[in-house]
């Protein structure tokens, strides 16, 4: 599919943000202590098609895409930061934008490798842009009511 026809059915690049300052007080240091089960339905709803589980308490929720739980369980509880079950990004609401770290690297390959069974290719080759870094533009998709977040086409 081209870069055109991707930006005509609602796709576009993310540059994810590398310096969220939510980031160290709101990971659960236990964080591998809870089984990494990327099939876990919403807690709220039992939806098991796009969740999110949150990095502070360890929750999972449903998209704004589905019920929305994932969003009203940050409104709820002021934790902001969500793993993606469908593409393993990470999002900070307080941002409101994706976000990247080293500190998260253990986190997405332990998801990884609960989706996919194996280690992700090229783990050691993959740099990651430096925590000064502010390259982020705090936009991320745009769903039809015009709110950025997490999307389906994510």
């Amino acid at each position: 599919m081209s870069t055109a026809t991707n930006w005509q059915a609602g796709f576009h690049p993310v540059t994810p943000r590398t310096n969220c300052p939510h980031l160290h007080d709101n990971i659960s240091p236990n964080w591998a202590e809870v089984t990494v089960d990327v099939s876990k339905p919403c807690t709220e709803c039992n939806d098991a098609s796009e969740n999110w589980r949150c990095l502070r308490c360890q929750g999972v929720y449903c998209s704004r895409y589905i019920n929305g739980h994932a969003a009203e369980h940050h409104k709820n509880t002021s934790h902001p930061i969500s793993i993606s079950f469908s593409d393993l990004s990470i999002w900070c609401y307080d941002c409101d934008d994706y976000i990247t770290s080293r500190l998260l690297k253990p986190i997405t390959t332990a998801f990884y490798v609960s989706k996919f069974g194996e280690m992700p290719p090229n783990s050691n080759d993959i740099e990651i842009a430096s925590e000064e870094d502010t390259t982020g533009s705090g936009e991320g998709p745009s769903n039809s009511a015009g709110e950025s977040g997490p999307s389906k086409s994510d």
